[in-house]
């Protein structure tokens, strides 16, 4: 009886410590956010490398980087995101509406 009580004991601590993360991340929003991080990346990374010389809006930017899966709203957001942290810059044209606003990667800030 005792070694079926600690057999019991060991196997939920074991399931304790493996599943504690994923389900933390479940619960607090950890992989919604682990998304929008990976996304926010791959925008910096597009507009570093691939868009070094050109001022791109967000529409054009969800069809390039995202192939379309994303809305244009949706990477407008992570390109505020990112703009807070400094590394990417954007200019309004003319009137405040956000598809018009062009994105470049801030050279600056990096060096």
């Amino acid at each position: 009886m005792i070694i079926y009580d600690l057999l019991l004991i060991v196997t939920g601590i074991i399931i304790g410590v493996i599943a504690a993360d994923p389900m933390k991340k479940l619960f607090t929003g950890g992989y919604k956010e682990e998304k929008r991080q990976k996304k926010r990346v791959k925008l910096l990374l597009y507009l570093r490398e691939e868009a070094a010389h050109e001022k791109l809006t967000a529409p054009v930017l969800a069809n390039k980087v995202f192939k379309g899966k994303e809305d244009g709203e949706t990477v407008h957001q992570l390109l505020e995101e990112i703009e807070d942290t400094g590394f990417v810059k954007s200019i309004k044209a003319g009137d405040n509406d956000w598809k018009k606003r062009k994105w470049f990667f801030n050279k600056k800030k990096v060096s």
